[in-house]
């Protein structure tokens, strides 16, 4: 009878000796498989009313629509799930949004809520490209809370007239020019597959953001008197670029096409006709190292573009000169990157 309680007890030592060691070995791999945890930027903005509540959408869409002025805040969070049916297709597609802006003079207040996406959404979305329709919204501000974009969306995208695919995509044909666009990113936790913020315009502000992108850019402008201050900007190095582990061209693909994406220019922030920016301030990434990856990436004639008080870390080069531009540095500081970047 002892001997079989012995071996009872030993079978239990045994299993919780077991159990142990899946749940510890489970426990790393979460740590090592999820991204790093970026903390959001203490609100230095309070809520004050008037404010109008702006809810999703019943449905799995979770989107919404703000379509007057004044100011709106963001009443709960917005959880949108990726969609699939049993014919293979998968959605919500890229040309939807989060949260659409149609009016002028809007204040979008999160109030510390999360704009999340599973699918390939965007997130805020302000846009007219084609001609003939509405012009993009002046005097727009967000502020204060998270956006999580997971897929082929960008999570802040103002565009009028210049849709940039990419860090070297040209003005359009008989572009006219840049309006006074007045938008202000503040106090955001921005966090996104692809680009994190496209904006365009004269005169845009992103200030106390932190903002971390696995696309082409971290964030990418257009237009002349922009401000980019007291940011943390990080580009990361995922395996198979975003726009090729979210096609849906299926696997063989993604290999035989992996090496010349890779090649692709990407940069942390990307300007185009930016003169007269100031990049003041910033905690700059960029982690893994190649030609092609770059901190800051100026073309289209941006001139005198002041950079100074930055802190880069990873690339060499602080900022890449394209097209005619031209910058100013001052006391920036240099991290080395870590050895197992």
């Amino acid at each position: 009878m002892n001997l079989y309680r012995k071996f009872r007890s030993l079978r239990r030592g045994t299993l919780v000796l077991i159990v142990g060691l899946l749940l510890v070995s489970w426990t790393l791999w979460r740590m090592t498989d999820s991204p790093p945890v970026l903390r959001p930027p203490r609100l230095v903005a309070k809520t004050t009313l008037p404010c109008v509540e702006v809810r999703p959408e019943f449905g799995p869409y979770q989107e919404a629509v703000i379509d007057t002025p004044g100011k709106h805040c963001i009443a709960v969070d917005f959880w949108q799930q990726r969609l699939s049916d049993f014919a293979g297709h998968t959605g919500p597609t890229p040309y939807r949004h989060l949260l659409g802006v149609m009016a002028n003079d809007v204040t979008v207040d999160l109030a510390n809520h999360t704009l999340h996406s599973d699918g390939n959404s965007g997130g805020i979305v302000a846009e007219r490209i084609e001609q003939g329709e509405k012009p993009m919204p002046k005097n727009t501000t967000v502020q204060n809370g998270v956006l999580e974009i997971r897929g082929l969306g960008t999570a802040v995208d103002f565009l009028d007239h210049w849709p940039m695919s990419d860090i070297n995509t040209p003005a359009p044909k008989n572009f006219p020019g840049f309006k006074k666009s007045g938008v202000i990113l503040e106090n955001l936790l921005i966090r996104a597959d692809n680009v994190g913020v496209m904006l365009e315009g004269d005169g845009n502000i992103i200030r106390n953001c932190v903002i971390e992108s696995g696309g082409d850019s971290a964030i990418m402008m257009a237009g002349p008197n922009g401000k980019i201050l007291n940011n943390t900007i990080v580009l990361t190095d995922p395996l198979i670029p975003t726009w090729l582990a979210h096609g849906n061209k299926g696997i063989v693909y993604q290999i035989a096409n992996l090496s010349d994406f890779r090649k692709a220019p990407r940069a942390a922030i990307a300007l185009h006709r930016a003169t007269g920016t100031v990049i003041r301030g910033n905690r700059i990434e960029v982690k893994g190292k190649s030609s092609s990856r770059h901190n800051i990436y100026l073309t289209d004639t941006s001139i005198g573009v002041q950079i100074e008080g930055n802190t880069f870390v990873g690339t060499d080069d602080p900022v890449t000169l394209t097209n005619g531009s031209t910058s100013n540095l001052r006391n920036n500081t240099y991290e080395q990157r870590l050895p197992w970047w």
